[in-house]
């Protein structure tokens, strides 16, 4: 399974927050910045802070930003599923006919024609979903998602040992675990969907290294409540591999679940590399524009706005061995395929230039 990658321009709001010397491009954080920049920033790194973002309780379809809870799934949830609309339980076809009708939009694809993907981090989010596909960068301009909420066993969601552009933090990994069971959510995407899910995640067929490599999970157990048990799934697999804090991994806190180590919360994992965040200072043009916060907020504002001290501080997590790569015992059973995106971790060919380290050899 291989689908063609559209390059994703990147946000605006992002590409205006890069190193004004450190990078090709000119940036607007040199001298007074607007209070725009400054506003888009601040949002930024409350994404940090939040991440993976605020939940729904079950599963839900994902109808052009807004999510209508299931009440029912039934056999085929885009067919004979019910869903909450307006405090009114309504049959999922019943509602996608009248929508088709009302907006002149084609009628979705049945969940045959879908990919299913282990949504474990932000991809379960409404607010993120809304971001990747009701925006500029989704050209056809709607999107038609069942988010369905299930169990994944064996397994746990962990933060991932790099930190991301998009926010300044730790996103989420996966790692398999005998001894753990955790919350996910299985999205399930059309082919353009699945494109533009792709471009949000790098995945770039073309180069030589990126974020995630993309595949197929086969003997797993995924129960969702009230549907049923999936034996196989696609995911993103981190190739950074998983933080260690204390020299165990971290699973995220925020997500439910059963672990064997304990829970780290956002605020924990980015305290526990402090070292390293000393060790590799921001420009100090970045350090003065970042000044307006403090903690772990400071931090995130010099990873979004230094791409080069970014890079520097991820690097030195796999140089102190702060991270455990991703890997499957032979007796666990689980085997994993991977479809696209290269196994070495870096940055891929679609990372957009104005939010990349100028630096000769980055």
């Amino acid at each position: 399974m291989k689908l063609p990658i559209k390059l994703i321009a990147a946000p605006l709001a992002l590409q205006i927050l890069c190193s004004c010397q450190l990078l090709n491009n000119k940036s607007q954080l040199k001298g007074n910045a607007s209070e725009g920049v400054d506003k888009a920033l601040a949002e930024t790194i409350a994404l940090g802070i939040s991440y993976p973002y605020e939940r729904e309780s079950g599963s839900y379809l994902f109808v052009n930003g807004t999510a209508y809870p299931y009440e029912f799934l039934g056999k085929d949830p885009l067919s004979d599923g019910t869903i909450k609309v307006g405090g009114k339980v309504v049959q999922v076809d019943s509602f996608l006919n009248e929508l088709g009708r009302s907006k002149q939009q084609a009628k979705p694809d049945p969940m045959t024609k879908r990919t299913p993907i282990i949504a474990y981090g932000s991809n379960a989010a409404v607010s993120a979903l809304k971001r990747k596909f009701i925006s500029e960068k989704f050209a056809r301009g709607w999107a038609i998602i069942p988010v369905l909420k299930g169990t994944m066993k064996n397994f746990e969601i962990v933060h991932a040992a790099h930190f991301v552009p998009v926010n300044g933090s730790f996103p989420a990994g996966i790692a398999y675990n005998a001894r753990a069971e955790s919350e996910v959510w299985m999205t399930f995407l059309d082919a353009q969907e699945m494109e533009r899910m792709h471009a949000s995640e790098g995945i770039d067929t073309d180069s030589p290294e990126s974020w995630y490599s993309y595949g197929r999970l086969d003997n797993v157990k995924i129960q969702i409540p009230g549907w049923r048990e999936m034996t196989s799934a696609f995911v993103y697999i981190d190739n950074y591999g998983a933080l260690k804090v204390d020299g165990k991994t971290a699973p995220l806190a925020k997500v439910p679940g059963t672990t064997s180590s304990l829970k780290v919360s956002m605020e924990s994992a980015l305290t526990s590399v402090e070292d390293v965040f000393k060790r590799f200072a921001a420009a100090p043009e970045i350090e003065k524009k970042c000044d307006k916060w403090s903690g772990i907020e400071k931090r995130i504002c010099e990873n979004i706005a230094d791409p080069c001290v970014r890079d520097d501080r991820t690097d030195a997590l796999l140089a102190d061995k702060r991270v455990e790569l991703w890997a499957l015992p032979e007796l666990s059973g689980v085997k994993y395929t991977r479809i696209a995106g290269a196994e070495k971790a870096g940055h891929p060919k679609a990372f957009p230039d104005s939010l990349r380290c100028a630096r000769i050899g980055k």
